[in-house]
């Protein structure tokens, strides 16, 4: 799919100096250098030297969720200091309850709405304050290979409980099948068919979804190998084509964030293909 492109972004992914750049390059464009290497370590230090003694970024959700995030693009896995630091700060926010239902995280800083609201980065965002900390979280767990521990798997049954797609706005309805659609627990459930038909309702001919954040929409339904997933996600495809920007990336706001969406997107897509060749 990456042929198909109007511009190869390779030029635009070149020049971030960043964690999803680094990760881009290694994983999508299969570049490994010095100098990608040398960045690597000084990244990692300056997030691990602000990060503080009890795990967290300043005891805020939103900053240890994606310093966490950038941790994992940079290579490092679930053996590495900052990262068992900050996996256990989340765990130990996991206290509260959702219409009685049990396993989610919750931190109790009241800045967190506020700098959430403020903060356009990574894979999930504005929506509920609940739910955007139990999902962010539950897939950072993914990511560092804690599916079967006992307080994830804990959240993820209290959604497949209760959750329905018209529970609550846009935003809340994507975090959360996402979350869903890649856990092992929840991957072939009922919630996931639900959801993704919920989303094929909204797409229109053009390939955008109504009411929703295109890109991440798009980097959500390549997680799953679902045939509802597949035709709505080539049917965005040529919406992907048409709307990337002259320098090679895409978005307006948050670049960084849209590129990666849609490489890592194209990277998923491409790998099921030749599952099934």
């Amino acid at each position: 799919m990456l042929k198909r492109l109007q511009v190869n972004p390779i030029r635009y992914v070149e020049s971030l100096e960043s964690p999803i750049g680094i990760y881009l390059r290694r994983e999508v464009f299969k570049q490994k250098n010095a100098a990608d290497e040398t960045l690597r370590k000084e990244l990692y230090e300056k997030i691990a030297s602000s990060q503080s003694a009890d795990g967290s970024w300043t005891q805020l959700f939103v900053y240890t969720a994606n310093n966490l995030w950038n941790l994992c693009l940079l290579g490092y896995n679930a053996d590495d200091v900052s990262v068992k630091k900050g996996l256990k700060w989340l765990l130990a926010i996991q206290r509260g309850q959702y219409r009685g239902y049990p396993g989610f995280f919750v931190s109790p800083n009241r800045r967190e709405t506020s700098i959430m609201r403020s903060t356009h980065y990574g894979e999930f965002g504005l929506g509920c304050t609940v739910f955007f900390q139990t999902t962010y979280a539950v897939h950072l767990f993914h990511l560092f290979g804690f599916d079967d521990n006992r307080q994830v798997r804990r959240a993820v049954k209290s959604y497949l409980q209760f959750w329905t797609p018209k529970l609550c706005g846009a935003w809340c309805t994507l975090n959360v099948l996402r979350m869903l659609i890649e856990h092992p627990l929840s991957a072939e459930s009922q919630q996931v068919q639900t959801g993704l038909k919920y989303l094929a309702k909204r797409q229109s001919k053009r390939g955008a979804w109504k009411g929703f954040p295109f890109y991440h929409t798009f980097h959500a339904l390549s997680k799953t190998s679902h045939a509802l997933a597949k035709r709505q996600f080539e049917k965005a495809f040529p919406f992907i084509v048409k709307r990337q920007n002259k320098d090679g990336s895409w978005g307006r706001k948050e670049r960084q964030t849209a590129v990666f969406l849609v490489l890592d997107a194209l990277k998923h897509a491409q790998a099921r293909s030749h599952k099934c060749q």
